[in-house]
């Protein structure tokens, strides 16, 4: 019998169509999806979870709070830093890796739905 849990993924994006698209093909992939439209009440959902996120999913520019402040407030957090983060990004901007404090991956926007797989 395989017990193996399915993943569990935060996906961070201020655009609803890319959250609504992002978390109906991972759930079909077996996933778990909570999203949020900002950095800011990313951070509310992980502050009041008692599960964390196997992954983020994190988008580089947004209102209220963008990828790289959410970056810095997570890594300011013991609970919170060891959750690996994909960043999505339309950007080409070679200082992105940088900004966003060395993240787990950087995948251009549109995203790659078979590259995004292989990350997870």
């Amino acid at each position: 019998m395989n017990t193996v849990k399915p993943k569990y993924i935060l996906v961070v994006d201020d655009s609803a169509d890319n959250r609504d698209l992002l978390k109906m093909y991972l759930e079909a992939q077996g996933m778990k999806v909570d999203c949020a439209p900002d950095g800011l009440e990313a951070l509310a959902i992980l502050n009041r979870a008692s599960t964390l996120p196997d992954f983020i999913l994190l988008d580089s520019r947004m209102p209220v709070m963008d990828g790289a402040e959410f970056r810095h407030a997570q890594l300011a957090s013991d609970r919170l830093k060891p959750i690996p983060v994909v960043v999505m990004s339309g950007e080409t901007d070679l200082g992105l890796n940088d900004r966003m404090c060395e993240p787990y991956k950087i995948l251009p926007k549109p995203l790659q739905l078979a590259t995004l797989l292989e990350c997870i």
